[in-house]
């Protein structure tokens, strides 16, 4: 989901039905197969996460009852992955908290800037 990469189908144990599987596709070459994962998870834009995409990221961590726990008794290079899928969930609901606080700042600075500028341009 947040990298881009879809869900995997897994023949499931109970039912011997296929099943899409975001945790098969992890452990595929595009997520923990990939030697440029540090650099992806380093140049993610966190700044461009959809409502969309977080739903679909708390659906997948309040339906498996994941931890870190769970994650780190499955395989302990998706504890790393865990811990940075919970940090991105944070960080996009404390962004969306103060993001029209930051635009309001940013358009006051810009009038500053102007009014300075105009002052500037008349005391010359």
């Amino acid at each position: 989901m947040l990298l881009d990469v879809p869900p995997a189908e897994k023949k499931s144990r109970k039912t011997g039905r296929l099943k899409l599987s975001y945790w098969q596709a992890a452990q595929g070459k595009h997520v923990l197969g990939n030697p440029r994962l540090p650099e992806l998870l380093v140049e993610f834009d966190r700044n461009k996460l959809t409502p969309e995409i977080m739903m679909e990221v708390e659906e997948v961590l309040t339906q498996g009852g994941y931890s870190y726990e769970k994650a780190h008794t499955a395989c302990a290079a998706a504890t790393g992955i865990f811990k940075w899928v919970k940090a991105t969930r944070e960080y996009f609901y404390i962004f969306k908290e103060i993001e029209p606080r930051r635009d309001a700042f940013m358009q006051s600075q810009k009038q500053y800037e102007e009014k300075k500028k105009q002052l500037q341009e008349k005391s010359d």
